[in-house]
């Protein structure tokens, strides 16, 4: 048995940035960009780990936009008035699907704004509450995607793991 690493550590540690990029993490970004620097990772590596994951994020929001048409058949024009009359809906939608792609920045920003705009605090824990029910539905999405790909990949985080509750990036 061969005691090399199956990835490159500095390779490794580009991988986690995108990771941490898509997910909309910031802290981990953050993290993930120190580490790959101390890990001999130029610029334009980062930079380059950056942007993969941004296009594979940019390429769900164009996928799911497709989608969300096809489900919902023709879209309507939403006039001003329309849209004024449902700024607090929006803000609790905001606050879901900040919570869905992961931004605590945008969680903080729109939780604020919905309680401006009269949500209660039920609202809003009802609001996490579905937030929490969707992400978990589609994890286990992804999961059963892996599981039929490679039974061999691993589910849970080796002792190695780049991010989690041993680093200091803030994950959990």
């Amino acid at each position: 048995m061969s005691s090399e690493p199956v990835i490159d550590p500095k390779v490794k540690v580009l991988i986690a940035l995108g990771a941490s990029v898509a997910a909309g993490c910031q802290p981990c970004t953050e993290f993930q960009v120190k580490a790959a620097r101390e890990s001999g990772a130029c610029d334009k590596g980062i930079q380059f780990a950056v942007e993969a994951a941004l296009a594979v994020r940019q390429a769900a929001t164009r996928g799911i936009d497709r989608w969300s048409e096809l489900c919902q058949g023709a879209r309507p024009e939403l006039d001003p008035a329309f849209r004024a009359d449902k700024q607090q809906l929006a803000e609790l939608i905001a606050v879901a699907s900040a919570i869905c792609v992961q931004s605590v920045p945008e969680l903080v920003l729109h939780l604020a704004e919905a309680a401006r705009l009269g949500a209660t605090p039920e609202g809003l824990r009802a609001t996490v509450g579905i937030a929490r029910s969707v992400h978990n539905a589609a994890m286990e999405q992804i999961e059963a995607v892996l599981a039929g790909e490679n039974a061999n990949i691993a589910t849970t985080p080796e002792a190695g793991a780049l991010c989690g509750p041993a680093q200091s990036c803030g994950c959990r």
